[in-house]
């Protein structure tokens, strides 16, 4: 990942947390409830990298993320707000990037609907 790709996230995770900071207690309830998951958890998604890693395992493992977003939004969602609060990122990124992305499912808090979807593909 190149310097200004890093900067470019970067200054989109603060403009996120900014906007939530701005928000009032009930609109940040109500936005909340609209995206489907709670308050606390919005604020740490938007103030954490994201969920980089979901999508390259998912091709590196044979899935498209588009399709399963558009088939399965929900589970696309929650697989989302798995993957950014994940303790092992940087492993599953290394993983990622040296082709040994078929090890990741054995640590990955997402294995269980990975195994999911590839079964049912």
């Amino acid at each position: 990942m190149g310097l200004m790709t890093v900067w470019t996230k970067l200054q989109s995770a603060w403009a996120a947390e900014s906007e939530l900071a701005r928000l009032g207690e009930e609109e940040l309830q109500g936005l909340a409830r609209d995206v489907g998951i709670p308050a606390d958890r919005l604020v740490q998604l938007a103030s954490s990298k994201g969920a980089d890693e979901l999508p390259l395992l998912m091709q590196a493992l044979g899935l498209s993320p588009e399709k399963v977003a558009c088939s399965y939004p929900a589970v696309m969602r929650d697989m989302t707000v798995v993957c950014s609060g994940c303790k092992v990122a940087a492993q599953c990124r290394q993983a990622i990037a040296s082709g040994w992305a078929p090890v990741v499912p054995r640590y990955c808090p997402n294995a269980d609907t990975i195994k999911a979807l590839l079964a049912e593909a």
